[in-house]
């Protein structure tokens, strides 16, 4: 049985257009549980400059990646193309590192034009080639159908190293919240290729993304109106994440880690309002425990993505940890 909340905000919409399906991005009242950072670094960068936003030095803008479909929803059947933008260097002496970069969005959209585009750029100005892709999201498929859409974008990726100047044995998966869940969820189920991984405030388990808000907040990411539970079973389905926790467990990449993953860094706020900041550090400690290599850093007094992120100092611990993996 569905857990009922006995109330639900229903002003709290996703601006997307799987709104119209009744997603709601669900606010605490209240973090009830601290976060445990026993297996962390807490640093504070809150009051930190950000990182100014730079011109790349080249990039190729709506690439055509991949033709598909639509595979939910009311435009079930229709076509889907889905892009990828690409900052890279073309003088470059040596073939560079290169970095997929999935986006993040609430399982409802993914920008890649202007997700962490700052952190992106000033990516790419340390040498590396930065690839954004587009993915499905709530309303026009599953999440099954974007492990494929990042498969099929690294398949492009490996049939134009050349034409961009990197090199595909130097891939590094990047991802933000919704884009974060994916680089754990493919690179730790598909890790041949995959230098190292970085995930920030992404998400492992499906049925405890509100375990650390209070208990109306929590059932509330249980029921049928949650993007989780519209992305596992359909924007249609009226069906919540607590009614099948079997089929839910399928799509959580805590359940999958061996030890054998490549090398993650995580990083999270220990004041995030969105995922709960216990998402990353279940799939660190689960790593931990297998036998791999992981690094998790808690942002002092930040929310969701805000405050110390796209700073110099976040930027910093990324090149270092992707230029110690990433011969």
């Amino acid at each position: 049985m569905a857990i009922k909340p006995e109330t639900i905000d229903k002003s709290i919409m996703f601006p997307g257009g799987a709104d119209k399906y009744g997603a709601i991005m669900f606010e605490p009242k209240e973090i009830v549980i601290k976060p445990d950072t026993s297996t962390s670094i807490v640093v504070d960068w809150k009051n930190l400059k950000k990182m100014d936003p730079i011109t790349p030095e080249k990039e190729d803008l709506n690439i055509i990646y991949k033709n598909s479909v639509i595979t939910d929803g009311e435009d079930k059947g229709k076509k889907l193309d889905l892009h990828m933008n690409i900052m890279y260097h073309p003088d470059s002496k040596e073939p560079t590192k290169i970095i997929l970069f999935i986006p993040g969005g609430g399982f409802m959209r993914c920008d890649i034009n202007s997700s962490i585009l700052s952190t992106r750029q000033n990516l790419q100005k340390h040498n590396f080639a930065v690839a954004a892709i587009e993915y499905h999201v709530v309303g026009n498929g599953f999440y099954y159908d974007a492990l494929e859409d990042i498969k099929d974008a690294i398949e492009f990726l490996k049939k134009n190293e050349k034409k961009y100047n990197y090199d595909i044995n130097k891939l590094i998966v990047f991802g933000n919240s919704a884009g974060g869940y994916f680089t754990a969820l493919y690179s730790i189920k598909h890790p041949e290729g995959i230098k190292c991984a970085i995930d920030l405030y992404g998400l492992s388990d499906l049925t405890k993304v509100g375990i650390d808000y209070d208990e109306e907040c929590h059932k509330n990411h249980l029921t049928k109106f949650s993007t989780e539970s519209m992305y596992i079973f359909g924007c249609q389905s009226g069906k919540g994440v607590g009614e099948d926790e079997e089929e839910v467990q399928k799509a959580n990449p805590v359940n999958y880690v061996t030890g054998k993953e490549p090398p993650f860094l995580f990083m999270h706020g220990d004041c995030d309002r969105r995922v709960s900041n216990s998402q990353t550090l279940l799939v660190h400690n689960k790593i931990l425990e297998k036998g791999g290599k992981s690094i998790r850093y808690v942002l002092k007094g930040d929310d969701h993505g805000k405050g110390g992120f796209d700073t110099e100092e976040m930027l910093s611990v990324i090149v270092e940890f992707i230029n110690k993996n990433v011969k």
